[in-house]
C-alpha cells in the first residue's frame, strides 16, 4: 500500500492510504506491524529544483524528491489516493505549506520482507482499512518520521464541508464489471481523461476530486471493481489543454458515459487539526 506525493498521469489504486483508529486499538495493523527505521535523511529541497519533484518506490523503504510538507501528512494519515484537500486540514503553518523537501528513509536488510508486506497491500485489505478508518503499518512508519524528525502534534476532528455525493444517475450505472484481476487495477488521469482497470468505485470517486474541485463522497452502493473510460471537457476546470474538446463537461459525461452523477451536498468530514509542527531536525 503505497501512497506517492505527486499526482502523476497514472496511479495505481494500490496506492493508497487510510486514516484514523489509534494505534492502541488495533495491536496488529493491516500489513503487519510497523518497524524502525534503520536510517532518515531530511533535507529541504532547492526551490530552483522544485520543477524535479518525483518519488519511486523502493524495496527497503521511501525515497520521495521536492515531497510538500502537506502531503507527506497526507500519505501517513489520509483515506484516499489523492491527497488531502485544504480544507480537510487545519493548523497547517504557511511555511509548512510551501517548504519541499527531499526524504530518504531505509529499513535494516533484515526487515525487508516484512516491509514489502507492508507496503503491499491488496485491494481487499486497502478497502478494508478504508472502511474500518484503521492505520496501516506502513501509515504508522511514516506517521512515527514525521513524529520524530518534524515533532508533528495532531489530533482528529469533524467539520462540515461542501461536497459532491457520487450516486447512480437515473437508469443506473454503466459501469462494466471488469475481468481483469482485481488485485491488480490501475487507474490514470490526465486533462479531460480517467481510465480505469479493475477499480472499485470508492478509488474512482478519490480521484474525481481532482477535477471537480471537492471532495467526493461515494454514495452509489457499487462495491465491485469496474472498467471504465470517460472523456470529459476540462474548459471550465482551469485546465490548459483539451479546450478544444468537443466532449462534454465533467458531470454531464459522467452521467451519458458512466451512469453516475455529482450531487452538491453539505456533509460532515474528518478534519485533521495540526497542532503543533517544526521545521525538520538535523540529520
Amino acid at each position: 500500500m503505497k501512497l506517492r506525493t505527486a499526482v502523476t498521469l497514472a496511479l495505481s489504486f494500490l496506492s493508497c492510504s487510510a486514516f484514523a483508529q489509534s494505534q492502541s486499538t488495533q495491536p496488529v495493523p493491516p500489513g503487519g506491524a510497523p518497524l524502525q527505521w534503520m536510517a532518515v535523511s531530511i533535507h529541504q529541497m532547492d526551490p530552483a529544483h522544485e520543477n524535479n519533484a518525483s518519488a519511486s518506490d523502493q524495496a527497503n523503504g521511501l525515497s520521495e524528491k521536492g515531497a510538500p510538507l502537506a502531503s507527506l501528512i497526507s500519505q501517513a494519515y489520509n483515506f484516499g489516493i489523492m491527497p488531502m484537500r485544504d480544507d480537510e486540514v487545519e493548523g497547517l503553518p504557511g511555511w509548512a505549506k510551501s517548504a519541499r523537501y527531499d526524504v530518504e528513509a531505509r529499513v535494516a536488510p533484515e526487515d525487508v520482507p516484512a516491509y514489502k508486506k507492508l507496503s503491499d497491500l491488496s485491494t481487499a485489505d486497502t478497502i478494508t482499512a478504508f472502511k474500518t478508518r484503521t492505520y496501516t503499518g506502513q501509515m504508522l512508519m511514516e506517521q512515527q518520521l514525521l513524529i520524530e524528525r518534524f515533532h508533528l502534534k495532531m489530533h482528529w476532528t469533524t467539520g462540515e464541508r461542501n461536497v459532491y455525493m457520487l450516486t447512480e444517475a437515473k437508469g443506473g450505472a454503466k459501469v462494466k464489471t471488469t475481468e481483469s484481476d482485481p488485485n491488480h487495477g490501475t487507474l490514470s488521469f490526465s486533462s479531460g481523461k480517467i481510465n480505469g482497470k479493475a477499480v472499485p468505485i470508492v478509488f474512482f470517486a478519490s480521484i474525481l476530486e481532482m477535477p471537480a474541485d471537492r471532495k467526493i463522497v461515494d454514495k452509489t452502493g457499487l462495491t465491485g471493481s469496474y472498467d471504465m473510460d470517460l472523456h470529459f471537457s476540462s474548459s471550465n476546470l482551469g485546465a490548459t489543454s483539451n479546450t478544444d474538446s468537443n466532449d462534454p463537461d465533467l458531470f454531464t459525461a459522467l452521467q451519458e458515459q458512466l451512469g453516475l452523477k455529482l450531487q452538491p451536498a453539505k456533509m460532515t468530514i474528518p478534519i485533521l487539526v495540526v497542532d503543533h509542527i517544526d521545521p525538520p531536525s538535523d540529520n
